[in-house]
């Protein structure tokens, strides 16, 4: 057995000290952290929900998802149709401003924009995050189409428009195609500027079918309405190709076939949706025709159009149709009316409607006169008295009373 005695084990000790002093110093090398670029926010368990921390910018505006972390240097602005963030790459593209006709180094056409302030947690409603008199909504400049991928997606888009135009075989599964690209701003440009393409999805929409594929089958109105109010939503350029087609939009040929009229001119959209309202069962396709109507009339030609032809009266027959099914097609109502013609923060051109006076109860009671204009509010207030819940319908009713006292002289319309 090895005896060591207390004087040694101590000098070892000494000894010692120096080395773990110098280990326990030392620091820890660095764990591995993932990629900032693959860090994901995922609002819900579907992976397919998920999408990137860093918001990736592309030439073309894309929306801003809840929580993104926007990188300084790009070109953010706020969509005021929607209250959506959108953002893209700061480069000049033709027709902007500063766009050249040689194409400037990579290093020189970045323009670095100052990186927004922090929001705080607690946001602000939304009427207060848009500016009094928001910008004018231009175009970002040309549009390019998109990069060929290996599924032919361009051949796919021009195949689906001509089944459509020419009621070919694969009818229903070319409106499933268009359905899914319309959203793209390519693609609702061609759309929209593809004039028989164009009348035979309004006319589609109204309800004028074939007899081999009739309008109410397999929800093809609905699908048309669809396709063309996402083609010209957001997309002024779209929407400019429309306003060009002229009476194809606001008198279709199968006006007349749907009307019974024997004039093309008696068969306008507004008076084809009037008396084909009853006909409207299903409450989804009804609301998809609604969003159209609200995409189409920010054109100011076709929403004169619009008021002249008794838009209105047809917005409040909408209204009315009883049942509670009715109620999301009576919201989308109440958003038309305040973006287009009553909430200035949402782009609404104010002065246009309403103009005249609120009518008594007993006018809007009367069959033949309970569609007039000034029978918003009642018709509005007895719906809140049946559906003292619906918030947005109290909102609406506010608005729709503090523009008409603005607009109009006070004075009921009293029945003589």
């Amino acid at each position: 057995m090895v005896y060591i005695s207390l004087r040694s084990l101590l000098g070892l000790a000494c000894l010692s000290l120096p080395i773990i002093a110098e280990a326990a110093s030392a620091p820890a090398e660095p764990s591995a952290s993932p990629a900032a670029d693959t860090d994901l926010i995922c609002p819900t368990n579907h992976a397919g929900d998920c999408y990137p921390r860093v918001f990736q910018a592309t030439e073309d505006f894309q929306i801003i998802r809840d929580g993104q972390d926007i990188p300084s240097g790009l070109h953010v602005r706020l969509n005021v149709y929607t209250g959506e963030r959108e953002a893209r790459l700061n480069i000049p593209m033709e027709g902007e401003d500063g766009a050249t006709i040689e194409e400037a180094p990579t290093e020189q056409a970045m323009v670095v924009v100052e990186q927004p302030e922090p929001e705080s947690e607690e946001y602000p409603a939304l009427r207060d995050q848009v500016p009094q008199k928001p910008p004018p909504y231009e175009a970002a400049g040309k549009i390019r189409p998109p990069e060929p991928t290996d599924g032919g997606e361009i051949g796919t888009f021009n195949k689906a428009k001509l089944i459509v135009s020419m009621e070919g075989r694969a009818f229903d599964p070319s409106l499933d195609d268009l359905s899914e690209l319309a959203h793209d701003i390519y693609y609702g440009v061609e759309i929209a500027k593809d004039g028989p393409v164009l009348e035979k999805l309004l006319c589609l929409a109204l309800g004028s079918g074939s007899d081999r594929f009739p309008a109410k089958e397999n929800k093809r109105d609905h699908k048309a309405a669809s396709i063309l109010a996402s083609a010209i939503q957001n997309n002024p350029t779209a929407l400019g190709e429309v306003a060009k087609m002229g009476r194809i939009v606001l008198y279709p040929n199968c006006g007349a076939e749907l009307t019974g009229s024997k004039t093309r001119g008696d068969g306008g959209f507004v008076s084809i949706l009037r008396n084909r309202l009853g006909r409207e069962k299903e409450p989804s396709s009804l609301k998809a025709k609604v969003s159209l109507i609200s995409g189409l009339i920010k054109e100011p030609r076709i929403r004169d159009e619009f008021l002249q032809t008794g838009g209105m009266e047809l917005l409040l027959a909408i209204w009315l149709k009883k049942g509670e099914q009715w109620d999301p097609v009576r919201m989308k109502v109440a958003q038309l009316v305040m973006d287009n013609l009553l909430d200035e923060n949402m782009g609404a051109t104010l002065g246009i409607w309403p103009k005249k006076p609120v009518s008594e109860k007993s006018i809007c009671e009367t069959k033949g006169r309970m569609l007039e204009d000034g029978c918003w509010e009642y018709h509005v207030e007895s719906f809140l008295e049946a559906s003292p819940e619906s918030s947005w319908a109290d909102d609406f009713l506010k608005i729709l009373r503090e523009q008409r006292a603005r607009l109009v002289n006070p004075i009921p319309d009293r029945e003589l």
